[in-house]
């Protein structure tokens, strides 16, 4: 049991790890993405139009030192547990949005044109969900880590964490994809 906990525990910072990591990188790779994103804090309504850069700052530094925790040896604890207010803030966010009919995109991962929908508030809470496990899982097992496991138990936390990120990365193109909804590039 315990090592099963262990490859869901790891599976689970992976994942959190991974969409930090590329919701960030997403964000301020050119000027042109930070000032989507920017934006789209303004359109989300999160702040007042003229503390929509200063908001997507705070929320990029947010979603940097959440990550640096995660990954910093003997930081998870502490991580996991900000990655669940973090997520839990962005589901709120997002539910407001989404309540208002907002038609402005998330771009939580880069430029979108597909407004915010219901599908973004579950991958939020579901990321806060999974961060929440991981946070107990760390008190469970206070040794578990990707070091800890041995090669078949690693692969497999790296691939179920990989086909997790992946797809909430592209949610948008999945959802297009199974259900014909307006595409979102």
């Amino acid at each position: 049991m315990g090592d099963v906990v262990g490859v869901a525990v790891v599976a689970a910072v992976l994942t959190v790890s991974g969409v930090l990591a590329i919701s960030i990188v997403s964000k301020v790779r050119t000027r042109a993405s930070f000032h989507a994103f920017a934006d789209a804090v303004t359109g989300l309504q999160v702040t007042a139009p003229r503390w929509s850069r200063p908001a997507a700052v705070a929320s990029i530094a947010a979603e940097t030192v959440v990550l640096a925790l995660v990954v910093w040896p003997g930081g998870a604890p502490a991580g996991l547990g900000a990655a669940v207010l973090l997520f839990g803030a962005f589901a709120v966010v997002l539910a407001r949005a989404v309540r208002r009919g907002s038609t402005t995109g998330c771009h939580c991962f880069g430029p979108t044109s597909a407004p915010v929908a219901w599908r973004h508030v579950v991958r939020s809470g579901f990321l806060a969900a999974a961060s929440f496990g991981a946070f107990l899982g760390t008190f469970a097992l206070p040794t578990v880590a990707l070091a800890s496991l041995d090669p078949s138990q690693i692969l497999l936390s790296i691939s179920a964490a990989g086909m997790v990120v992946t797809a909430l990365v592209w949610l948008d193109d999945l959802t297009w994809l199974l259900r014909g909804a307006a595409h979102p590039r």
